[in-house]
């Protein structure tokens, strides 16, 4: 059994909408033990992966700052959820930059609402202002920047952390059989509103964004 959460459930849509843009040699980079979304890049000719902790036995062990790989030698890097634990965001996209070939493309998702998590390396939040400005410093071109829910999306997501971080409901069995439930009722309903709604100011919450991007 697992908590339902709008925001793994939307970050599910939009990697399987846009994994197709990224093809031959990927690299995924912040991967940590789950390789989440690896099962959406079958199609990439190969894949590989980088994290700092080789406790999570990645394919390539290093600093998303200090990539150890070449100039121009891959085509693809997907990044989730990884950049606001990064202490120097510019320096890590500039790594990217550096080692994606020409055309190469990158795939990268960030929160712009979450709760402190990971710490102490927990450091930023984004605004797509701040994300297109931080790719666009790097010599990218953006080519999508999408935001991952409004305002009830957000709002429940905030909620459902809270219990899940109040509960623990993976170490309570207890609390799993309640929660389980509960999350999954309360996340497609928030969607259900998400959708519905035609409120500017409920397009001004978001629970984060998704970018892809080009460098020329």
């Amino acid at each position: 059994m697992i908590v339902t959460q709008p925001d793994r459930y939307i970050l599910q849509e939009q990697m399987s909408r846009y994994a197709p843009e990224l093809s031959g040699d990927l690299l995924d980079i912040g991967c940590g033990g789950c390789r989440r979304y690896a099962g959406y890049f079958r199609h990439v000719k190969t894949y590989r992966t980088l994290d700092a902790n080789a406790a999570w036995k990645p394919d390539i062990v290093g600093s998303a700052e200090h990539i150890p790989l070449p100039d121009n030698s891959v085509d693809a890097v997907l990044s989730t959820q990884v950049f606001e634990h990064l202490p120097h965001p510019q320096v890590a996209i500039a790594e990217v930059f550096r080692v994606l070939k020409h055309g190469g493309r990158c795939l990268l998702t960030v929160p712009q609402t979450n709760e402190l998590h990971e710490e102490p390396h927990d450091y930023f939040r984004y605004t797509k202002y701040g994300l297109r400005t931080l790719f666009t410093d790097a010599g990218f071109r953006v080519d999508v920047m999408e935001q991952r829910g409004k305002y009830h999306s957000m709002l429940m997501q905030i909620r459902i952390r809270h219990f899940i971080n109040t509960w623990k409901p993976y170490e309570r069995r207890w609390a799993m059989w309640i929660l389980c439930p509960l999350s999954l009722i309360l996340t497609k309903y928030a969607l259900w509103r998400d959708n519905r709604t035609t409120s500017p100011a409920a397009a001004l919450h978001t629970i984060g964004w998704c970018v892809l991007a080009t460098k020329p």
